[in-house]
């Protein structure tokens, strides 16, 4: 073939698109779900948490950080999954597809459409899509970048139940305070909400007992944590140790 044929010239196209992410760098995946707010409606989500979707988005961050080499912490709420991913575990260590930026973007969005759309719960069944997106991210900025999603979720907890018991007109421009003391003026404590519907839930490896060969064994397994702390708190060091590099 000679040096400048077709096939060269459009391979060469191709690669000025093909960017790739600095490796040994912490990259976050963020996943978002196309139109939900369309979508949930169409579905039947009950308002304001329908935990048979909580369950189903839950079950999405799991099966994604089963399938992402280096995955190390999945964070959901509403209908988006922030996933931390490292390849910076020792100097051998692989970055998933070589951090090139289309494979990744793509491959998660493609994941997370088919896992969703073939783990529908309910009984109205539209077909669901994802976009994607990834960055990297300086090591001290990991923690601060699940603290700003926690507290959008936060924020976004409190909107929705204030939602599902006032029209819209009567909730414009209020504080956060206003806020919670009209839904405890309809008779729902914010603050006795489960903490999946108040800071939404993570998916890391624990250590589970499972029945081997010649007998039980102990194997570190992804597992879904509806319970997180908040993740200013001074109490989440410990939990957060096991996730950031000192």
């Amino acid at each position: 073939m000679r040096k400048n044929s077709l096939g060269d010239r459009m391979k060469e196209y191709e690669r000025t698109s093909d960017t790739k992410l600095v490796r040994r760098l912490p990259m976050i995946v963020r996943l978002d779900g196309k139109a939900f707010h369309s979508w949930t409606k169409k579905s039947g989500c009950v308002r304001p948490f329908d935990h048979t979707f909580i369950d189903m988005m839950a079950g999405l961050a799991q099966y994604l950080c089963e399938n992402i080499g280096g995955a190390e912490l999945a964070y959901g709420q509403s209908d988006e999954i922030s996933i931390l991913v490292r390849d910076d575990q020792n100097i051998d260590t692989d970055a998933w597809f070589d951090k090139r930026l289309q494979k990744v973007v793509s491959i998660v969005a493609s994941l997370a459409t088919y896992w969703f759309n073939a783990n529908n719960a309910f009984e109205k069944k539209f077909p669901a899509f994802f976009d994607a997106r990834a960055f990297i991210l300086p090591e001290h900025e990991v923690k601060n970048y699940f603290i700003w999603r926690q507290e959008d979720a936060t924020t976004n907890s409190l909107s929705m139940l204030a939602q599902s018991l006032y029209r819209h007109g009567e909730l414009q421009h209020r504080k956060w305070a206003e806020l919670q003391d009209m839904c405890w003026q309809k008779g729902h404590n914010w603050n006795n909400l489960e903490t999946v519907e108040k800071r939404g839930f993570c998916v890391y490896r624990r250590e589970v007992v499972v029945e081997g060969r010649q007998g039980p064994v102990t194997r570190l397994k992804f597992l879904i944590d509806r319970d997180i702390p908040i993740f200013t708190s001074p109490d989440s060091a410990e939990w957060w140790s096991r996730f950031l590099k000192a």
